[in-house]
């Protein structure tokens, strides 16, 4: 399948995983089956469609930089895949790319806003696909600019620190990361989101493994570079440098 010339593909992972988090807001308040499967059907369209758009403005502008680039949707949320045909592509556009994903969701978030309000309280399913359109395009995009590494804000912490101290990048994104993660755990489970908690502790724990594997390679020719990934490379890839962890998105 194909969208603006741009291959994607959907992996059934991504609805069961979709399906499965709305739960808690589709039974909400308690409905009967009928209008269950309904309000079910509409919030996986919102988040398959608004995914799509945010991988959408990842790829749309890494294409007009000159890479090759493919999209992907999967069970921990949207990927987009690319890599520079022709010439590396300079940390400053790289960062342009990591935000333009949130940035055109958030476009489209604000435009259905004044429609949201306009349509009332949410007790069709017309309200409730405006609301959600809002929530998933300017909720999680504004979390998706979080600076933790997996997240299209660490990306471009990490287009910024490139360009500005390239040699000391590294060690700067691997402390910052670490108090970036251990913080969003702390909060997230302050305000008892246990699901953001848990990502943000394995992010943690990941960031550790990290800060002591930099330790032991002291002295040692440093690894190969990762490629320019969006969120979570799936463990199906046949690329050994892709990176081990993402969030949903």
């Amino acid at each position: 399948m194909r969208l603006a010339g741009i291959p994607l593909r959907v992996k059934p992972s991504f609805l069961v995983v979709v399906c499965l988090l709305g739960m808690p807001i589709v039974r909400y308040p308690t409905v009967e089956p009928p209008e269950l499967v309904g309000r079910l059907a509409v919030w996986l369209g919102v988040v398959l469609v608004s995914v799509v758009i945010h991988e959408l403005g990842h790829a749309l502008l890494a294409r007009r930089f000159g890479a090759d680039v493919t999209m992907e949707l999967w069970a921990l949320g949207g990927l987009t895949t690319w890599q520079p045909v022709s010439r590396p592509i300079p940390p400053v556009r790289r960062a342009a790319i990591a935000a333009a994903g949130s940035a055109l969701g958030l476009v489209v978030g604000a435009a259905v806003y004044p429609l949201w309000k306009m349509a009332g309280p949410p007790v069709g399913l017309v309200s409730l696909a405006l609301g959600w359109i809002v929530w998933v395009n300017l909720g999680w995009g504004l979390i998706n600019w979080l600076p933790i590494r997996l997240l299209d804000g660490g990306h471009i912490f990490r287009g910024v620190i490139d360009a500005l101290w390239p040699e000391r990048a590294d060690r700067i994104a691997n402390l910052f990361f670490l108090f970036t993660s251990a913080a969003a755990a702390l909060v997230a489970f302050r305000l008892s989101l246990p699901i953001a908690g848990l990502f943000a502790a394995f992010m943690l724990i990941m960031e550790i493994r990290r800060l002591l594997g930099a330790a032991h390679r002291t002295g040692r020719p440093p690894p190969p570079p990762l490629p320019d990934r969006f969120l979570l490379e799936p463990p199906s890839t046949s690329d050994p440098a892709s990176p081990e962890g993402g969030p949903p998105r």
